[in-house]
């Protein structure tokens, strides 16, 4: 079954929001509590299916999980997302000490996939799992600067960065299939700063690949932040079955623009609106986003990106309870 089938037919809009750290308040365990327990995952994850009740369920993310396994140094916050602090590899010769991980025996892996099997087992909803992309993970690596540098005075050795980072992604996602994965978003925030040309050359090829060898039975997103109107038809190529969306994206003009068989997922506004607004206002905003996609049953509701670990918990559940308010009642 293709993702469009999964949602389309119903009587109200599907859900897939991106707040995972709303896990962190509502357990009160910091977030390398959760990492380095499966249970706890699964505990997690329970909790926030019974308090918010969306239509996939999902561990807490880990963009973080490549760079940490590959030995990068990194900030890391009680309650929110690690952050790279050094970029390392800045030779062919820095790259070759790097070792593809092994995702059933290297770093935190093994935890995670054990994480994933729990929570496939625990919950009877579709398993989702947003990982960081081969060319986020590549810049990460190098640094933004040294990387869009590369580009153009050592394109060989970025050739050579993305098809180790591609090998990476590629050996956990799929391995996380076989844990119980059946909603992989791929994420490529960095791929934004990449004119159409460059994209299809550096992303889209890779990510064409990286999608086909997971399989049919897989339901494959990819999520770029900012604007991407002008990425939108190489998006579209990539071998996705939906695209997530910033919210700084019309969806009304951009939904007219994609075939009837690729999802749309978004954009309610994690910060001003999730996180400024009071929860009759959050609801109101999820309505009106609701009702700019009645008529479009390609369309399933999520967030713009991550919402933030000190969102209102208040605001997410009015934001989800209104997600399931009925098209006819639009």
């Amino acid at each position: 079954m293709r993702l469009i089938d999964f949602i389309s037919k119903r009587d109200r809009y599907l859900s897939f929001p991106w707040m995972a750290t709303a896990g962190l308040q509502l357990s009160g365990y910091t977030l390398y509590d959760v990492y380095l327990s499966p249970q706890r995952q699964l505990e997690v994850a329970q909790r926030m299916n019974q308090e918010f009740n969306a239509d996939f369920t999902y561990p807490m993310d880990d963009g973080a999980i490549f760079v940490e396994t590959l030995g990068l140094p990194l900030l890391k916050p009680d309650f929110d997302f690690p952050s790279v602090l050094e970029n390392p590899i800045k030779t062919t010769k820095d790259l070759e000490e790097l070792q593809v991980p092994n995702p059933y025996s290297d770093g935190r892996m093994p935890l995670n996939l054990k994480a994933l099997e729990l929570i496939a087992t625990g919950i009877r909803k579709p398993l989702s799992l947003s990982i960081q992309g081969p060319f986020t993970l590549a810049v990460e690596l190098v640094g933004a600067t040294d990387f869009v540098r590369a580009i153009i005075r050592n394109p060989d050795f970025i050739e050579k960065v993305l098809d180790f980072t591609n090998q990476v992604v590629g050996d956990y996602a799929r391995a996380t299939v076989k844990a119980g994965t059946k909603f992989i978003c791929i994420s490529e925030p960095t791929a934004v700063i990449l004119s159409p040309d460059r994209f299809e050359k550096m992303v889209a090829v890779r990510l064409r690949a990286l999608y086909n060898s997971l399989g049919p039975g897989v339901w494959k997103v990819l999520h770029i932040c900012g604007d991407t109107r002008f990425l939108l038809p190489h998006m579209l190529e990539c071998g996705a079955e939906g695209l997530s969306l910033d919210q700084v994206m019309d969806l009304s003009s951009i939904i007219k623009k994609v075939p009837k068989n690729t999802v749309i997922l978004g954009n309610l506004d994690p910060i001003y609106v999730l996180r400024e607004l009071s929860p009759e206002e959050v609801r109101a905003k999820t309505l009106e986003l609701l009702r700019s996609m009645k008529g479009y049953s390609n369309y399933m509701f999520s967030f713009g990106c991550d919402c933030t670990p000190d969102t209102p918990l208040n605001n997410l559940r009015a934001a989800m309870e209104a997600s399931r308010t009925r098209i006819v009642d639009l």
